[in-house]
């Protein structure tokens, strides 16, 4: 049977860990913690305008959301999604000499990468949603005890993930080039810049397949349309993701006592 942090050492290990990655990352001057919001925005604000002004995107007509609400509550879950994912996938690699030399779950390193990220981009995708209620845009905040949960789902989707790269990346190096391409693929096949409207009825069944679409979709009906889940089907997708975190971490331990022949 699998235990996840079994001793308390791991549990204070994994804070330590933590508070570093937050201190290294973010904290350690002032650009760090500046570019966590700035660049977002950047991104936003240069997508809002070639998807809406050029494109001319469209959304579905409801409850006078916009398009730049639309594609804010979806965009910045799906920034700390992608940059968990890349940062965490090279968390092994860079730690080579913790790994073989001290006695701690090698796991912790991936998992406390995809949360230090989650918790700095949390700051940020608060604040967007405070700058659009100032803007006027109908965002529903008596749901965010229920969005703060589906992000906890949303980061074990990432953690699962998380834990498979990182490490397939000691064993093939080719990962760090690979994986942000392909990032960049997810984040285009994702409804994101776009309604899931747009595709026909005949292909519209792979968006089920997508569970970043899943996710998305429901940012946006707890925060823009108010929408509370009223179906048990929903529960099937944490279940899933549970499930998935649980084999990654079994492939993870797996190979784990390999890493240092190959570091």
């Amino acid at each position: 049977m699998i235990h996840f942090l079994p001793q308390r050492k791991n549990l204070v290990f994994f804070k330590n860990l933590l508070l570093r990655q937050i201190r290294q990352d973010y904290l350690e001057n002032l650009t760090g913690f500046a570019w966590l919001i700035i660049q977002p925005l950047v991104l936003l604000a240069v997508y809002a305008f070639v998807f809406s002004k050029i494109f001319q995107a469209r959304i579905p007509e409801s409850g006078g959301v916009t398009f730049l609400p639309y594609l804010a509550v979806a965009f910045w879950p799906w920034a700390a999604f992608s940059e968990s994912i890349i940062r965490a996938s090279g968390s092994i690699s860079g730690n080579s000499a913790l790994i073989g030399k001290v006695a701690f779950a090698a796991e912790l390193l991936p998992l406390a990468s995809v949360s230090a990220t989650f918790l700095m981009n949390a700051a940020g995708y608060l604040a967007v949603l405070v700058v659009l209620t100032l803007i006027g845009a109908p965002v529903h905040w008596l749901t965010l005890p229920l969005v703060i949960v589906l992000m906890l789902f949303w980061w074990l989707l990432a953690a699962a993930i998380a834990l498979v790269v990182s490490t397939l990346q000691v064993f093939v190096k080719d990962v760090a080039q690979i994986l942000p391409p392909m990032m960049t693929f997810w984040f285009f096949t994702t409804p994101i810049v776009y309604s899931a409207e747009v595709f026909p009825e005949r292909i519209s069944w792979l968006m089920n397949l997508n569970p970043a679409a899943w996710f998305v979709g429901w940012f946006r009906k707890l925060l823009l349309w108010g929408e509370w889940p009223s179906q048990w089907p929903i529960l099937l997708v944490p279940v899933v993701i549970g499930i998935a975190f649980w084999l990654a971490l079994r492939f993870f331990r797996r190979f784990a006592g390999h890493f240092e022949d190959f570091l």
